[in-house]
């Protein structure tokens, strides 16, 4: 019933607050910078609204913060504003400068590892350990002093794949939910991600194709962090290629891509990440949304099976 009224409490209040937060940027003239080196299909959603994490990651934060019983959430819930903020700050540097270049990738990466380091900290004085747990087994990997690293590139990695992902309507969004929707069903940290699927469909009204606003690296970042820190608290790192397998393979993409291309100086994909790809094969903004989610539940849902050690 408390995860219900979360939902609820979320989704409403999401709904409601982003129609103010786009008319606002309208009236001021403020909105997304397109990629150059993106498709020119995007071309037309230059000065869209953006930074809508600004609003739905504040509104998480409150719901569970006053109506959650669930007090394991301090951690993923600082990840969550910790990597919020240097979104926000990318955002922000992108509106300054008039472009979609934003903070350096080397300043933006320095902070994302000093935020991580602090989390693995507060996890370890939390739960100390240095094992991985194995998915369809009970058994786990002892990597001693190699977690701390490990860990720290799992929950940095893990929100970058996000923010990589979110790069058409409605798709990261979409993932995001079908990603976590089964750790409901087990009951891990069911508060949170019940506020935060809320949160994301009422965000999903306004950026469904054709999206009225984006939720920029502020939502993207904050997002994947409290995913990958949710699972690094009990040593389920590797659980990541399930729970988050569409976020793993966009970002596999564009290693692949770049790696083909200076070494062979030939491509893999029409366009990377992936979802680019499908894009210039002709697929519908919505088509890639809806399959990718398909996709992205049903390794969720191993993912379940895995963490109860089925198979």
């Amino acid at each position: 019933m408390n995860e219900l009224m979360l939902f609820f409490l979320s989704f409403f209040g999401v709904l409601l607050l982003l129609y103010p937060f786009e008319n606002l940027q309208r009236k001021n003239k403020i909105g997304q910078f397109i990629r150059e080196e993106g498709p020119d299909l995007h071309n037309h959603k230059t000065g869209t609204p953006t930074s809508a994490g600004l609003v739905f990651i504040p509104v998480v934060l409150l719901a569970v913060t006053f109506f959650s019983k669930d007090h394991n959430l301090i951690i993923p819930v600082t990840t969550g504003v910790l990597f919020g903020i240097v979104g926000a700050m990318d955002d922000l540097a992108k509106l300054i400068k008039r472009n979609s270049s934003g903070i350096s990738a080397l300043t933006r990466l320095i902070l994302e590892f000093f935020i991580a380091f602090f989390i693995v900290y507060m996890i370890q004085r939390v739960n100390p350990h240095t094992h991985l747990l194995i998915p369809f087994s009970k058994k786990s990997i002892d990597i001693g002093f190699l977690y701390f690293p490990f860990a720290m590139t799992a929950i940095v990695g893990t929100a970058n794949a996000v923010n990589i992902t979110d790069g058409v309507d409605g798709l990261a969004g979409s993932v995001y939910i079908a990603s976590v929707f089964p750790l409901i069903i087990l009951g891990y940290h069911g508060s949170l991600y019940s506020a935060l699927i809320g949160a994301l469909l009422g965000f999903l009204w306004h950026n469904w194709y054709p999206a009225k606003v984006f939720m920029g690296d502020t939502g993207s970042l904050s997002l994947g962090g409290i995913l990958a820190a949710s699972l690094a608290m009990t040593g389920r790192e590797i659980y990541l290629f399930l729970f988050g397998f569409i976020f793993v393979v966009e970002t596999l993409s564009d290693i692949i891509q770049v790696g083909s291309f200076k070494l062979r100086n030939k491509r893999v994909f029409k366009m990377a990440p992936v979802h680019h790809h499908f894009e210039l094969l002709g697929w519908h903004e919505s088509k890639i949304a809806f399959r990718f989610s398909i996709i992205a539940l049903g390794f969720s849902l191993l993912g379940l099976l895995g963490w109860r050690g089925y198979w």
